[in-house]
């Protein structure tokens, strides 16, 4: 029944027809009435001088008045997906992966070295390296691309052969021949001092990257790493440390107390599980280019560094990267990834009820699923967690894990993701214990060097990991493959003995910067080593030379076994030079 409140006591009152009539009227009194024709008129102006009133005839509707709202407005939320997680069997994918091509031949470590820095590197560094030192002390130079060569051999062979001061090289009764002779001391510390890659003092205008002093040299090493050969298999990606604790841009260095190098420049490394360096990326705070960062900076780098990977290759990263919804972006993209877990980092982990770790036994393991994603925990002597997209709990296999009780090794059953995870997560670290071995320690303030003596360490690795990869796709023996120590000298000598493309005349003056030999001969005769393969195939200044001692030396050409008195001024190896045997012209041409 119709109702209304009275005005007065606003009680409510029941509305009948005799009620409506005397709320209306009768109708015949008008409001307009009772207006002369001065009003009428006076109405008329106003209503003309006012557009904004909008007279509607009684057909037109009239649009429903706007309701503005006031407080706590309701608004729609994003639609979250939820994860159920069950405890059921996982169907994992198969990585079948085809070895690795043949190569066509094993090249020289020179031609290796070769990929990451060649002649014209050297050269560029030059023009800039004298245009700097110009620069700042108004002097010439007057250095060359083959002095800059001797120079990073210089640094090679010390870092395989290190003295704790530097002056000590070339102090008498320690000095060492092989660095001595090739540079004076002072010429060495000038061109350290003054070694440039860029010719300029500021970055170019609208470069915003804290990186561009050694810019080219970072994209020498990318480009030679994206020439590499890549097919699906099994990659790592984790960082590496270039350490370092002096003064350098804002956002290089970082500290991480966990590391063995706790101090310095933080690198993100793409590697095979082999250790062969594929991608890198020099973090250097927000500026950093790792693009999407929706999934957190840990996904943005996997996902960055993994635009080198190929498509159906499986990914090994450790926890600082890892979450679920980057598993999951890695499976739309047809990449395989496994890493280890924090337990935060589940969504919807209520729904995940895993034993706790003193309910648990040793070899023991859980998992759980939720549609393409695997959570697996494994009891050895602490839980261990792993999440993956390809590989689960349900095959396992028996590892060999030490036991305190009975002081050796026992065998304990682990899951085929926590085996995979074990068998091929270590490439980057493979890689960081070939650059410990040789590194080149030398303590300097400009951080620029410091990177540039780390990139080309990093380059003699990698070359070194690609020959013998190459080595043993051709599979030749084990004991005829140089390790890193002997590859490094290689590059060594073939740098500091790089070749002159002017033959120098026999009226030549000696070189200013050639430091006299203090050591005393001693009698006894000691055979020489090898000459390195650049060294004995560079075509240049082999002369031969006869040398008046009484007995003749065994020719140092393979399978001669005769003996001549003739010596190669350069390789510092004694060949046969007659009439009808010319081992110095064998010896020196390539096969």
């Amino acid at each position: 029944m119709a109702a209304f409140f009275d005005d007065g006591g606003g009680n409510r009152v029941e509305l009948t027809s005799d009620l409506v009539l005397q709320l209306l009227g009768d109708g015949n009194d008008s409001e307009v009435e009772g207006l002369g024709d001065d009003d009428d008129m006076l109405f008329r102006n106003s209503s003309n001088q006012n557009p904004a009133v909008e007279i509607r005839s009684s057909c037109t509707p009239i649009p429903p008045p706007v309701v503005h709202r006031t407080g706590n407005v309701a608004c729609r939320r994003p639609e979250v997906r939820r994860r159920i997680w069950k405890q059921v069997s996982f169907n994992q994918k198969e990585h079948n992966y085809l070895p690795r091509a043949r190569p066509a031949a094993i090249r020289s470590p020179m031609e290796y070295f070769n990929d990451y820095f060649d002649d014209e590197f050297f050269e560029h560094s030059a023009m800039c390296t004298n245009n700097y030192y110009m620069r700042r002390t108004g002097c010439i130079l007057n250095t060359n691309a083959i002095e800059l060569k001797k120079l990073v051999g210089i640094h090679l062979i010390m870092g395989v052969i290190s003295y704790p001061r530097l002056y000590m090289y070339w102090r008498d009764g320690m000095r060492l021949d092989i660095v001595a002779k090739i540079m004076a001391r002072e010429r060495f510390k000038t061109l350290r001092s003054a070694f440039h890659v860029v010719d300029s003092d500021t970055a170019e205008p609208g470069s915003n990257s804290t990186l561009w002093k050694i810019q080219p040299i970072l994209d020498r090493v990318k480009r030679a790493c994206d020439r590499l050969e890549r097919q699906p298999g099994f990659y790592s990606i984790d960082e590496q440390m270039l350490p370092f604790s002096g003064v350098c841009p804002r956002g290089l260095r970082q500290v991480i107390k966990s590391k063995p190098r706790p101090q310095g420049l933080k690198i993100f490394v793409a590697t095979t599980h082999d250790g062969l360096m594929i991608d890198f990326e020099v973090y250097r705070g927000s500026d950093t280019p790792f693009g999407d960062r929706s999934l957190g900076v840990g996904a943005a780098v996997i996902l960055h560094l993994s635009k080198s990977i190929p498509r159906g290759s499986c990914i090994y990263f450790d926890r600082y990267f890892s979450s679920i919804p980057l598993l999951e972006k890695l499976n739309s993209i047809g990449l395989h990834g496994t890493a280890t877990l924090m337990m935060n980092r589940i969504p919807e982990r209520k729904n995940i009820d895993f034993k706790p770790d003193r309910r648990m036994k040793r070899g023991e393991s859980q998992q759980f699923v939720c549609d393409d994603i695997v959570v697996v925990k494994w009891m050895d002597n602490k839980s261990v967690l792993v999440a993956s997209n390809c590989t689960s709990a349900d095959d396992t296999v028996f590892l060999k894990r030490w036991d305190k009780s009975c002081t050796g090794y026992i065998d304990v059953s682990a899951p085929k993701t926590i085996a995979n995870y074990n068998r091929h997560m270590g490439g980057v670290d493979i890689l960081d214990q070939s650059m410990e071995y040789y590194r080149t320690f030398i303590k300097t303030r400009k951080w620029t060097l410091k990177v540039i003596l780390h990139f080309i360490d990093l380059a003699v690795c990698n070359a070194w990991r690609l020959y013998k990869i190459e080595c043993a796709a051709t599979q030749i023996q084990s004991n005829k493959i140089m390790d890193l120590m002997e590859f490094r000298m290689q590059v060594a000598d073939g740098l500091t003995n790089s070749p002159v493309r002017q033959r120098r005349s026999a009226s030549s003056d000696d070189d200013q910067n050639e430091v006299e030999n203090l050591v005393p001969n001693t009698p006894k005769y000691k055979r020489s080593n090898q000459p390195s393969t650049a060294k004995r195939y560079d075509g240049y200044d082999h002369l031969p030379a006869f040398e008046e001692i009484d007995n003749p030396r065994a020719c140092r050409l393979e399978r001669c076994r005769s003996r001549s008195k003739i010596k190669c001024e350069k390789c510092d190896v004694y060949l046969c030079l007659t009439r009808k045997q010319n081992c110095f012209a064998a010896y020196h041409k390539k096969n």
